[in-house]
């Protein structure tokens, strides 16, 4: 990540000074609600509905929630795939009406790569050489970016709070 952005000419980033939910992820659900958009939470795709076009007509769900375990067709003008390489894939391999059609089979070849973060709060102040810190050298293809969110959000006390 900080590789990345070191070697752009041109990038701009903007961190966010506050809780990331609160600040942003509310708001904008909020919005696409206002909207029309609705959220079907605790739901797993099952399947996918293709017609002649190869244009996919409905996803095929599992829901749990408070009615219990229940199926639900989904029907859409368009799709859109908001997910990683990694969904994409398992998508296309599990789903036999993806698998038939040659576009979709090539998203069966996209790889992902697994990323944790882990923020800790800690009780004195740390301090750090750059507010994005790359490390490395621990196993062959493993590398990291501490962050100091306190500097990044430009936080004073006697705290830090790190994430990595």
């Amino acid at each position: 990540y900080f590789f990345v952005l070191s070697s752009q000419n041109a990038f701009d980033v903007r961190w966010c000074k506050g809780n990331v939910g609160e600040k942003i992820f509310d708001p904008w659900v909020e919005h696409l609600q206002s909207l029309g958009v609705e959220f079907q939470l605790s739901t797993r795709v099952q399947g996918f509905r293709t017609d002649d076009s190869k244009s996919i007509t409905a996803i095929d769900c599992a829901v749990q929630d408070e009615d219990g375990a229940h199926e639900l067709a989904i029907y859409a003008d368009k799709v859109v795939f908001a997910v990683g390489g990694a969904a994409l894939n398992r998508f296309v391999t599990c789903s036999p009406e993806l698998a038939k059609h040659s576009d979709f089979r090539k998203f069966a070849y996209l790889r992902g790569l697994g990323v944790l973060a882990t923020r800790l709060y800690l009780d004195t102040a740390l301090d750090t050489p750059y507010s994005a810190n790359a490390c490395w050298g621990f196993d062959d293809g493993v590398g990291m970016t501490m962050f100091d969110i306190t500097k990044l959000h430009e936080l004073d006390g006697e705290t830090s709070i790190i994430e990595l």
